[in-house]
């Protein structure tokens, strides 16, 4: 599976090669931080060191996007999300409770009070995160909620580089629960390959889309396999002709001023809008499709 996506991905770079751009670049977002559930290894407090130190030695910063649910409205959660803030990096809203938009007001209450849990923190930035990239299945949630983020002053973070690194984890959690001493090593090798496989596309359909290079923003949890994993990831994209930078200066590109008009969300910003110009056959394929494809690849692949 590995071996196959690798071929992808040189086949592609190839062909990207030839065009005399400027070098791909991105920024590291979090969601879902601070995870304090258990895991097989690792304790809340080390995860969340790891993860940090990763960012630190690659001298990279990154933005955490936070829930009070999951230990993150806690002294300790609280603690875990200040120390993101003091090491230089940026702490925005995700929801308190990871909610789903349905009813309106019920959802924006619960985005003001994980503002209330995020405003005092080091790094507090009025960034959004939609929880499962769904901006609302009605024009009067969608639009009700674009306004009442502008109102108080929050900018929608939008993904361009989904990934599949939660459902990586899970599968990996479960493999530690039932054999403590599993290898490591395929599930490294699996998730730094498909992070770059999913870079390399998104990175072929922004151009396909603007004709340029657009800053992409990847699609990463606060969880173990990133405590594991994150400096070998980090090292991979710069290997890969990937330019690491702040998630401000990427949110400044110009894609992310462009607000879709269907309702059809639920995956990144780059499939939304190739999808509404017909670019995509058939409409864009929603993060649950994608995720029940990505499950049937870690099976074959024994994971």
């Amino acid at each position: 599976m590995v071996s196959l996506r690798a071929a992808w991905r040189t086949l592609a770079l190839a062909g990207l090669a030839g065009l005399g751009l400027a070098a791909q670049t991105l920024t590291l977002t979090f969601d879902d931080g601070p995870n304090r559930v258990r895991t097989p290894l690792l304790s809340p407090e080390t995860r969340n060191a790891a993860i940090l130190k990763a960012l630190g030695d690659a001298k990279v910063q990154a933005i955490v996007f936070a829930n009070g649910i999951d230990g993150g409205d806690t002294p300790e959660g609280r603690a875990a999300l200040a120390a993101w803030g003091r090491a230089g990096h940026l702490v925005g809203n995700h929801t308190y409770s990871h909610l789903r938009l349905a009813d309106l007001a019920a959802f924006e209450a619960d985005v003001q009070r994980c503002d209330a849990l995020i405003r005092g923190i080091p790094g507090y930035t009025k960034l959004f995160r939609f929880p499962y990239l769904k901006e609302g299945a009605t024009l009067e949630t969608r639009d009700g909620m674009r306004k009442a983020l502008a109102e108080a002053g929050y900018r929608n973070a939008h993904v361009t580089i989904p990934t599949f690194d939660w459902l990586i984890d899970e599968h990996l959690r479960t493999r530690l629960k039932a054999d403590p001493q599993a290898s490591l090593e395929p599930y490294r090798t699996y998730y730094v390959e498909d992070v770059l496989d999913q870079a390399d596309r998104a990175r072929a359909l922004a151009l396909k889309l603007t004709g340029r290079e657009v800053k992409h923003a990847v699609l990463l949890h606060h969880c173990l396999l990133n405590a594991l994993f994150l400096g070998e990831l980090i090292h991979a994209l710069r290997a890969n002709g990937w330019t690491l930078v702040g998630p401000l200066e990427a949110y400044a590109d110009p894609i992310y001023q462009q607000a879709p008009r269907t309702l059809d969300t639920g995956t990144s910003l780059l499939r939304t809008l190739a999808a509404e110009r017909g670019l995509l056959p058939g409409r864009a394929e929603g993060l649950e499709a994608a995720y029940a494809r990505e499950r049937e690849r870690l099976r074959e692949a024994g994971l």
